[in-house]
Protein backbone atom coordinates (compact mmCIF):
# COMPACT_ATOMS: atom_id res chain seq x y z
CA UNK A 1 0.00 0.00 0.00
CA UNK A 2 1.34 3.34 -0.67
CA UNK A 3 1.32 6.44 1.62
CA UNK A 4 -0.60 9.42 -0.49
CA UNK A 5 1.28 12.63 -0.22
CA UNK A 6 4.77 11.24 0.55
CA UNK A 7 6.93 13.73 1.48
CA UNK A 8 11.13 14.04 1.15
CA UNK A 9 13.71 14.53 -1.36
CA UNK A 10 13.50 12.43 -4.35
CA UNK A 11 16.80 10.78 -5.93
CA UNK A 12 16.58 13.27 -9.22
CA UNK A 13 16.21 16.30 -7.15
CA UNK A 14 19.30 15.53 -4.81
CA UNK A 15 21.62 14.72 -7.51
CA UNK A 16 20.82 17.51 -9.22
CA UNK A 17 21.44 19.77 -6.36
CA UNK A 18 25.07 17.76 -6.26
CA UNK A 19 25.49 18.51 -9.81
CA UNK A 20 24.83 22.07 -9.16
CA UNK A 21 27.42 22.54 -6.68
CA UNK A 22 29.86 20.87 -8.47
CA UNK A 23 29.50 23.71 -11.41
CA UNK A 24 29.64 26.26 -8.72
CA UNK A 25 32.30 25.43 -6.55
CA UNK A 26 34.37 24.46 -10.24
CA UNK A 27 33.85 27.91 -10.83
CA UNK A 28 35.16 29.11 -7.67
CA UNK A 29 38.33 27.47 -8.08
CA UNK A 30 39.40 28.22 -11.27
CA UNK A 31 38.47 32.25 -10.39
CA UNK A 32 40.45 32.09 -7.40
CA UNK A 33 43.47 30.54 -8.70
CA UNK A 34 43.45 33.05 -11.67
CA UNK A 35 43.34 35.46 -9.00
CA UNK A 36 46.29 34.61 -6.57
CA UNK A 37 48.20 34.14 -10.22
CA UNK A 38 47.41 37.86 -10.94
CA UNK A 39 48.68 38.88 -7.55
CA UNK A 40 51.86 36.86 -7.81
CA UNK A 41 52.39 38.94 -10.62
CA UNK A 42 51.49 42.09 -9.27
CA UNK A 43 53.93 41.36 -6.57
CA UNK A 44 57.00 39.98 -8.63
CA UNK A 45 56.57 42.99 -10.54
CA UNK A 46 56.24 45.58 -7.59
CA UNK A 47 59.63 44.25 -6.31
CA UNK A 48 61.49 44.14 -9.31
CA UNK A 49 60.28 48.08 -9.75
CA UNK A 50 61.45 48.61 -6.22
CA UNK A 51 64.73 46.80 -7.02
CA UNK A 52 64.89 48.91 -10.13
CA UNK A 53 64.74 51.99 -8.54
CA UNK A 54 67.55 51.34 -6.73
CA UNK A 55 69.90 50.48 -9.16
CA UNK A 56 69.45 53.07 -11.05
CA UNK A 57 70.26 55.12 -8.22
CA UNK A 58 73.85 53.09 -7.18
CA UNK A 59 74.21 53.44 -11.37
CA UNK A 60 74.35 56.42 -11.71
CA UNK A 61 76.06 56.93 -8.50
CA UNK A 62 78.94 54.83 -9.63
CA UNK A 63 78.66 56.58 -13.22
CA UNK A 64 79.26 60.11 -11.24
CA UNK A 65 81.79 58.74 -9.48
CA UNK A 66 83.63 56.29 -11.86
CA UNK A 67 83.35 53.51 -8.68
CA UNK A 68 81.23 50.42 -9.20
CA UNK A 69 82.90 49.22 -5.82
CA UNK A 70 79.08 50.52 -4.26
CA UNK A 71 77.74 47.51 -6.93
CA UNK A 72 75.91 44.71 -4.79
CA UNK A 73 75.95 41.23 -5.42
CA UNK A 74 77.71 38.95 -7.00
CA UNK A 75 78.87 39.04 -10.34
CA UNK A 76 77.25 36.68 -12.46
CA UNK A 77 80.43 36.18 -15.22
CA UNK A 78 81.96 34.68 -11.34
CA UNK A 79 79.05 32.02 -10.80
CA UNK A 80 79.07 28.94 -12.80
CA UNK A 81 77.10 26.10 -13.36
CA UNK A 82 73.90 27.93 -12.17
CA UNK A 83 70.89 26.46 -14.31
CA UNK A 84 68.64 29.11 -13.50
CA UNK A 85 70.85 32.01 -14.15
CA UNK A 86 71.76 29.70 -17.59
CA UNK A 87 68.17 30.50 -18.47
CA UNK A 88 67.99 33.96 -18.43
CA UNK A 89 70.55 34.03 -21.14
CA UNK A 90 72.51 37.27 -20.42
CA UNK A 91 74.88 38.48 -22.81
CA UNK A 92 76.41 41.55 -20.60
CA UNK A 93 77.90 38.94 -17.34
CA UNK A 94 80.29 41.54 -16.56
CA UNK A 95 77.32 44.30 -15.78
CA UNK A 96 74.97 41.71 -14.30
CA UNK A 97 74.92 40.96 -10.62
CA UNK A 98 73.02 38.15 -8.63
CA UNK A 99 71.60 39.71 -5.35
CA UNK A 100 70.89 38.10 -2.06
CA UNK A 101 68.64 38.95 0.76
CA UNK A 102 71.99 40.43 2.44
CA UNK A 103 72.55 42.54 -0.51
CA UNK A 104 68.58 43.90 -0.40
CA UNK A 105 68.99 44.80 2.70
CA UNK A 106 72.09 46.74 2.61
CA UNK A 107 70.18 48.48 -0.11
CA UNK A 108 67.23 49.51 1.64
CA UNK A 109 64.53 46.68 0.50
CA UNK A 110 64.59 44.20 3.40
CA UNK A 111 60.71 44.14 3.09
CA UNK A 112 61.17 42.32 -0.37
CA UNK A 113 62.26 38.32 0.60
CA UNK A 114 64.21 36.45 -2.03
CA UNK A 115 62.42 32.96 -3.37
CA UNK A 116 65.01 32.31 -6.17
CA UNK A 117 66.69 35.57 -6.53
CA UNK A 118 67.11 38.96 -8.66
CA UNK A 119 69.94 39.72 -11.32
CA UNK A 120 70.31 43.53 -12.17
CA UNK A 121 72.15 44.57 -15.07
CA UNK A 122 73.71 48.05 -13.74
CA UNK A 123 74.53 49.33 -17.32
CA UNK A 124 71.08 48.75 -18.32
CA UNK A 125 69.21 49.38 -15.02
CA UNK A 126 67.10 45.56 -16.37
CA UNK A 127 65.99 43.41 -13.25
CA UNK A 128 65.28 40.39 -14.23
CA UNK A 129 63.87 37.66 -11.48
CA UNK A 130 65.32 34.03 -11.66
CA UNK A 131 62.70 31.82 -10.92
CA UNK A 132 61.06 33.44 -13.70
CA UNK A 133 57.29 34.02 -14.51
CA UNK A 134 55.04 30.84 -15.62
CA UNK A 135 52.10 31.48 -18.12
CA UNK A 136 50.46 28.20 -19.95
CA UNK A 137 53.05 28.60 -22.28
CA UNK A 138 55.95 30.88 -21.84
CA UNK A 139 57.85 32.00 -18.74
CA UNK A 140 58.92 35.35 -18.51
CA UNK A 141 62.00 36.30 -16.40
CA UNK A 142 62.65 40.14 -16.83
CA UNK A 143 60.65 43.34 -15.64
CA UNK A 144 60.06 44.49 -19.32
CA UNK A 145 58.33 41.46 -20.28
CA UNK A 146 56.39 41.27 -17.07
CA UNK A 147 55.17 44.64 -17.36
CA UNK A 148 53.42 44.25 -20.41
CA UNK A 149 51.99 40.46 -19.86
CA UNK A 150 48.12 41.07 -19.14
CA UNK A 151 46.24 38.21 -17.10
CA UNK A 152 42.99 37.77 -18.36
Amino acid sequence: MKKANEKGITMVTLVITVIVLIIITAIGVSTGSEIIKKANLQNINTNMMLIQAKVKTISEQAKFNKDTSNYKGTKVSEISGNEQIDKLQITDKENCYLLSQTDLDSMGLEKITIDEGYVVNYNTNEVMYVKGFETEDTTYYNLTDMKNLSLE
